[in-house]
């Protein structure tokens, strides 16, 4: 992690992660029959909640010098999201999926720290937004 291109492989997954949760919500918010128009509004706010994580680890990939393709990126969280078969089921593994993206960053905002201190703030800065995302989830519906 301590190098340019650990540093740029964090930064690439987290953006790829952020790309898939935009589509997600996106998609979510015209799928789901079951989901209320407050819910579907709170999906659009989200989705342009993770645009803007995605700009800003874009952003500084680019700040880096640090192509966005040079390595492969995973759309499993894309692919195990569109399986959900109701509102609540994407609700909750949406919210589980943002807790681990939240852990996450709180390591890499730790661990990067000392090395990178832009990066590692940015990764700070997400983690702390997420904790809306992941209450919005049970706010609709709880556990």
């Amino acid at each position: 992690m301590h190098t340019r291109e650990g540093i740029g492989d964090r930064l690439r997954a987290a953006a790829f992660a952020e790309v898939q949760a935009e589509a997600a919500f996106l998609w979510a918010a015209d799928h789901y029959s079951d989901a209320g128009t407050e819910l579907k509004n709170c999906w659009g706010a989200l989705a342009v909640e993770e645009r803007k994580h995605r700009d800003w680890l874009v952003g500084r990939m680019r700040e880096l010098d640090i192509a966005t393709d040079e390595r492969p990126v995973s759309d499993m969280l894309w692919n195990s999201l569109v399986r959900c078969a109701s509102a609540r089921d994407f609700c909750h593994y949406m919210a589980g999926a943002e807790e681990r993206g939240r852990r996450a960053g709180e390591r890499f905002h730790e661990r990067l720290g000392a090395v990178d201190k832009a990066t590692a703030e940015i990764f700070g800065r997400i983690a702390r937004e997420e904790l809306g995302h992941i209450a919005m989830a049970f706010r609709f519906f709880p556990a």
